[in-house]
């Protein structure tokens, strides 16, 4: 059963459509509180699906399902809610297919890339959802850097939505294109061209490289993607690849 809370909830299904219907047009200042608002009930998915406490501070899994929520927000149809499928139900299921992709690959590669059941755990709410110590603060500055990398992304035609599907299939190949995209951040004349000029300067890259060219153009996006994350210092994103190094 699905466990909302906020000051949405007395909301009609008219308001939140139209919430949701403004998020997509722009409005950041109000995306950004009803991610805030709505914070218990990602937990809540998560715990569900990890089935264990999650360590807020510390949690890939927190950062995987504010992405899948922020997702869902961009691909939720509100035409499909007179078929009973409303958004919290959509959210639930979008965080869910995120954290299993999660699963498989952690599992099987000891690495974090993009992609991103049932029970209920009460322990978990009681510790959690009423903890202090996790601040508001925390979370808005996981949600600015979120923003930010959106827009970056755009800039190079690169959905957030989309990027587990850019992920390497293997743990040597994502690590090969993690340490490429570092080292492009790292170069700050090839990463300013590569921002400023919106294109990739392949040929500045082979002078730090040693990959062929038709494998980083193969990935280009995902490198790309790595790039603007550390090009940028986003502190939570980071956590996605240094884990992994």
């Amino acid at each position: 059963m699905l466990f909302v809370f906020s000051i949405y909830s007395s909301e009609s299904k008219e308001d939140l459509a139209n919430i949701i219907d403004r998020i997509k047009a722009g409005d950041e200042q109000l995306r950004e509180k009803f991610i805030v608002d709505y914070i218990p009930f990602i937990i809540r998915v998560l715990s569900n699906a990890v089935k264990t406490k999650i360590d807020l501070k510390n949690s890939d899994e927190y950062s995987i399902g504010l992405i899948a929520f922020n997702e869902a927000i961009e691909k939720y149809d509100n035409s499909k809610n007179n078929k009973g499928f409303n958004f919290f139900s959509f959210a639930e299921l979008v965080i869910k297919r995120r954290m299993i992709d999660y699963f498989r690959v952690s599992s099987r590669n000891k690495e974090m890339p993009f992609s991103y059941f049932e029970s209920d755990d009460e322990q978990f709410e009681d510790k959690y959802l009423h903890d202090e110590s996790w601040t508001g603060y925390n979370r808005i500055e996981v949600f600015q850097e979120i923003t930010h990398y959106s827009k970056m992304l755009e800039r190079f035609d690169i959905k957030i939505s989309d990027l587990h599907k850019y992920t390497p299939k293997h743990s040597d190949s994502i690590r090969m294109c993690v340490d490429i995209g570092r080292k492009i951040a790292e170069n700050r004349e090839v990463f300013n061209k590569l921002i400023k000029k919106k294109y990739f300067p392949m040929k500045d890259i082979m002078k730090f490289v040693n990959v062929h060219p038709s494998t980083i153009e193969k990935n280009r996006k995902f490198i790309i993607s790595v790039s603007i994350i550390y090009g940028n210092n986003y502190e939570y994103l980071k956590t996605y690849f240094n884990s992994g190094r």
